[in-house]
């Protein structure tokens, strides 16, 4: 475990689950003087391709949603040093490997469970990947 903690990310998708790890970020973030990264990951990989209405549009719509609720958890917080991140793709590679790279995450929070109930049926759990995958500590909230 680190000394301190510079960039931490706590990942949302509007779970109880992912509040709390989001509540418990805030809390590494104050103790460390850490910047505070709130994501949301629209998954782009779980659209109908033979939906009437077009992926563009679909993601569109997502994209909008997820806006809304970090929106949401944003005003929530009390807390100087945070940013919103939003953004589109496979949340395990997002998650795991993009927003680490690009805004040099050393500690991750996430939710035990989060809403893909279904997914983690088929493919495994998000959080289960992040926590094998993740090139820094990660944190996961029950």
């Amino acid at each position: 475990m680190n000394e301190r903690y510079y960039n931490i990310l706590a990942a949302v998708d509007g779970s109880p689950q992912a509040h709390q790890a989001l509540m418990e970020a805030v809390e590494a973030a104050r103790r460390n003087n850490a910047r505070l990264y709130i994501a949301q990951v629209v998954n782009s990989s779980g659209f109908l391709i033979n939906s009437a209405t077009p992926v563009s549009q679909i993601i569109e719509e997502e994209k909008e949603a997820a806006i809304k609720l970090l929106e949401e958890e944003f005003a929530g917080i009390d807390y100087y040093n945070k940013q919103m991140v939003t953004c589109v793709g496979s949340p395990k590679k997002v998650l795991c490997f993009d927003l680490p790279e690009t805004y040099k995450i050393d500690l991750i929070y996430m939710g035990a469970t989060g809403k893909g109930a279904v997914e983690r049926m088929l493919v495994g759990s998000t959080t289960a990947y992040v926590v094998n995958n993740a090139p820094c500590n990660v944190m996961v909230v029950k």
